[in-house]
């Protein structure tokens, strides 16, 4: 029976293989990198850690279940770990029968799906553009990471840092430093806020600027627990207005013999101010319609019931040569992020701090050096450039109500110049470059409806996704259904 002496002949090769490999340090630490136990750890771990995330996505937002999780360095090593623990494993049944073929193209299946989520998620992007009939092609995608922006006083080009302030654990004791590129300044951080607001003032006007009378006011409403401070100037004269959320109409007028004119003002009640009869007072009427209801002085620090509601109108300051300036201050809610940073040099000198608001530019100067800074979210330049040709949003017959969205868009490659259009409907992506190649590696992008603007059909936003792990994470998958059907359904031959 010669077919069963090969079989023992090959075990018994097989056993004085594996006891020899127990002696082996390179195959004790492949024994121990494969071990069951450790795989074990592994997934429990990230099970807990999924679980977590899920609960934290819930409880904040996706963004701090990436930070916290998913794109934490900790969890990537653990993932790097499990690849290397299911590697291992597949070479602990070296040299490989044909009974192992499913269980080792299943475990490199699980491999390449893990670096396809890891490329895709360190070098692939999602984000958004903006889009208008009227407007120039845009070349940047707006993606929802936020990032540094910094102009080098080195060579005055501008380089961009990943930064997410919400996340940094900063004090006025303990700052965040970053490097300036090409010098040896840092950029202290030492305070964030997710809330910063303009708190308008009355400021000296700068050498060449138009000043003129101006007020500071203050409305606060028990109520609504809302306070709102505002700022009015007027410059030669010129009256200046706030709509007071839409409800009523606040004027003030730099000239103290003058009241804005209400003869066509409609039902909204108003409030007219100018300078009072003496230095340091403000002159008010206020009103319905065409009749003032309501006339007087106010000093600076009294009050002034308004009748809308239970708002109350404070003068805080007025000044007869100011122009209005403002300053990003914490609030408790609204507003938009930023952070507090100075300027530091080598010895120790610095800048006093200043807020820095997402969207904004700020010049820090130390002696002759000037680092102007900004902070927002990443602008992706991408090679090619996207034009709106036409936006179309069909409704349901007799109905307000959409039932598509027709965007034809236009795509240029900036090297070649070559030109192709794309038409993006409901559930109906456009590519780009598009074409077998572009769509199988992933090297492709997308670029669906995302939000339109229904007083304006000619704007529309699209989002843009961008994974180039896609692939990876395709073979990946396959491999893992075509190992498992190997090992429960293709059984090999006794």
């Amino acid at each position: 029976m010669p077919s069963e002496d090969s079989a023992a002949t090959e075990a018994l090769a097989r056993a004085r293989v594996m006891a020899a490999r127990k002696r082996d340090p390179f195959w004790q630490v492949i024994g121990l990198l494969g071990s069951l136990k450790l795989a074990l750890i592994l997934l429990g771990s990230i099970a807990v850690a999924i679980a977590a995330a899920t609960f934290t996505e819930a409880r904040f937002d996706s963004a701090v279940a990436k930070a916290w999780i998913y794109k934490a360095p900790w969890f990537l090593a653990w993932l790097g770990l499990l690849c290397v623990n299911l590697f291992a494993v597949t070479l602990t049944r070296w040299p490989w029968q044909r009974k192992h073929v499913g269980f080792v193209i299943t475990h490199y299946g699980i491999i390449l799906l893990l670096a396809g989520a890891v490329v895709g998620m360190t070098r692939g992007f999602e984000g958004n553009v903006t889009l208008r009939t009227d407007g120039s092609p845009q070349r940047k995608i707006v993606t929802d990471r936020s990032c540094l922006q910094v102009e080098s006083p080195a060579d005055s080009y501008l380089y961009l840092m990943p930064l997410e302030t919400r996340f940094l654990k900063v004090s006025e004791s303990s700052p965040k430093l970053l490097p300036v590129p090409g010098t040896s300044l840092r950029i202290g951080i030492d305070a964030v806020s997710e809330h910063l607001v303009k708190e308008p003032s009355l400021a000296t006007a700068p050498e060449g600027v138009k000043a003129g009378p101006a007020v500071l006011l203050r409305f606060s409403s028990g109520m609504m627990h809302q306070a709102m401070p505002l700022a009015l100037g007027s410059s030669g004269g010129a009256p200046s207005t706030d709509g007071f959320f839409g409800r009523a109409l606040i004027s003030w007028s730099g000239d103290p013999a003058v009241w804005p004119d209400h003869s066509e003002g409609g039902k909204k009640p108003w409030l007219d101010l100018r300078p009072g009869s003496t230095p340091g007072k403000v002159a008010y009427r206020k009103g319905r319609g065409t009749e003032a209801d309501a006339t007087g002085e106010l000093a600076a620090g009294e009050n002034l019931r308004l009748g809308w509601a239970d708002w109350v109108m404070e003068l805080q300051e007025t000044r007869p040569d100011a122009v209005i300036a403002s300053t990003p201050v914490p609030a408790a809610e609204g507003g938009v992020p930023g952070f507090r940073a100075f300027l530091q040099d080598p010895d120790g000198s610095r800048t006093s701090p200043l807020w820095v608001v997402s969207g904004e530019v700020v010049p820090l100067v130390l002696g002759r050096e000037i680092v102007r800074i900004g902070y927002g979210l990443e602008l992706k330049p991408v090679p090619f450039s996207i034009a709106l040709t036409s936006f179309e949003v069909p409704r349901d017959e007799g109905t307000e109500t959409p039932s598509d969205f027709r965007a034809s868009v236009l795509f240029r490659d900036l090297k070649s110049g070559q030109e192709k259009e794309g038409r993006i409907r409901m559930n109906h992506p456009a590519s780009y470059p598009g074409g077998l190649w572009a769509n199988l590696t992933g090297l492709n992008y997308k670029f669906s409806q995302a939000e339109w603007n229904p007083d304006d059909l000619k704007e529309t936003t699209l989002q843009v996704l961008y994974d180039p792990g896609w692939l990876l994470k395709w073979i990946g998958s396959l491999a893992i259904c075509a190992g498992i059907a190997t090992m429960f359904y293709l059984r090999p031959r006794s």
